[in-house]
């Protein structure tokens, strides 16, 4: 396992404190070998089992950190801190039981005090409440009372090491406890902006849901209707009223189609059958100049706007029309340029609220991340509609 597997700012925290602490055991174990109160010097007042016992717990599970730290599981990590947490009480309160003699040769001091930094670190990295608070106290009583029993040192000598060691082990344990907490926090900043974009790209989908469902009936279903308030049943008419019935259908488009990605050529094909579909005679052609694939929604947005563009040709342009449709390609875009030679319009001259260029093209298109539509006329001089989608 490595850091990058962690899915919390926490894990990985607490991943790096514990390397932390694998180096310092490492540094603590050279520099308590020697002196009077070193680990070498105490290796003929203790017992055999004990002396060795207590650098594997003290020095040697906390310096395998720096092996371990990195790969294994965190619950593993976890039990190695405990272990070592707790071998450490233990072995502080079996010191003066362990010793051969009554005090410790040459004024020395147990060395175990020499490392609380570790197991106080482990403890301020692995519990997530105040009561790590418990191990600095400990210190606070151990420290002077082994060092009495273990020493002929002075009362006063032993509090105050007693003293310095609550203060040490505070420090030390409020800093990892900080820093675990602040893993903490940053990953409730996350959950919290993971849930809002969540919330927003919902009320996105659904605006632009609500758009397409609003253009749809515009474009097919609208027309069935005012086609039959005009006439009778026409086989114009039943072609309208099942291309409004595919619209209607699509709108349960299977997650296949959704979630597929467009090549240039199948975006041809697609704009190709919207040109069928339609009833427009047009020259489609394509230019690609790069590799895009165009998702399934995009696609949509666009095939529906040019499908719009291209019945709007065949009713307004005029029966000489001549439509061509231009498919551009590149890298990061896709456009799509629906012309005609026909009559044209002039834009002061349609009514703002005109569903069928503001809402069935602009909005439909615009309503996509990436999506942009244009629409340029001149009466006598033809349509020309542009959509495009470039990738975010």
């Amino acid at each position: 396992m490595t850091p990058g597997a962690d899915h919390s700012a926490r894990d990985r925290l607490q991943r790096t404190l514990y390397f932390a602490c694998g180096i310092g055991a490492l540094v603590f174990g050279l520099l308590m070998m020697p002196g009077d109160s070193g680990i070498i010097a105490a290796h003929s007042q203790l017992a055999p089992w004990y002396w060795w016992s207590s650098i594997v717990i003290a020095v040697i599970v906390p310096a395998s950190f720096t092996l371990t730290a990195l790969w294994l599981k965190l619950e593993v990590l976890h039990a190695i801190a405990f272990a070592s947490i707790v071998g450490f009480w233990v072995m502080q309160l079996l010191w003066v039981p362990a010793m051969n003699d009554l005090v410790l040769e040459n004024h020395a001091t147990p060395w175990l005090q020499g490392v609380t930094a570790l197991p106080s670190t482990l403890t301020g990295v692995l519990f997530a409440s105040r009561a790590v608070a418990v191990f600095p106290l400990s210190q606070f009583l151990l420290v002077p009372l082994v060092q009495l029993s273990a020493s002929d040192t002075s009362v006063t000598v032993a509090l105050l090491d007693g003293c310095g060691a609550l203060i040490f082990c505070s420090i030390l344990t409020a800093l990892a406890f900080a820093v675990v907490g602040a893993g903490d926090l940053q990953d409730k900043a996350t959950t919290r902006a993971r849930r809002l974009a969540a919330t927003n790209a919902a009320q996105r989908t659904a605006e632009q849901e609500n758009s397409r469902i609003n253009a749809m009936i515009h474009d097919d279903v609208m027309s069935v209707l005012l086609s039959a308030s005009r006439s009778g049943t026409t086989p114009e008419l039943v072609t309208q009223a099942q291309r409004a019935s595919a619209s209607i259908a699509s709108l349960a488009l299977s997650d296949d189609a959704a979630n597929r990605l467009y090549s240039a050529d199948d975006v041809a094909a697609v704009v190709r059958d919207t040109a069928a579909a339609s009833g427009a005679t047009a020259t489609v052609t394509l230019t690609q100049a790069g590799p895009l694939r165009v998702p399934g929604e995009p696609m949509a947005a666009l095939a529906e706007a040019v499908g719009e563009a291209l019945r709007n040709c065949v009713r307004h342009a005029g029966d000489d029309a001549h439509i061509t449709v231009t498919i551009s390609v590149s890298a990061r875009t896709v456009e799509i340029t629906v012309a005609d030679d026909g009559v044209g319009f002039s834009h002061h001259n349609v009514d703002p609220r005109r569903l069928g260029i503001s809402l069935s093209i602009k909005q439909r298109v615009r309503g996509i991340p990436g999506g942009d539509a244009h629409v340029r006329s001149t009466p006598g001089a033809g349509t020309t509609v542009t959509v495009k989608w470039t990738r975010p």
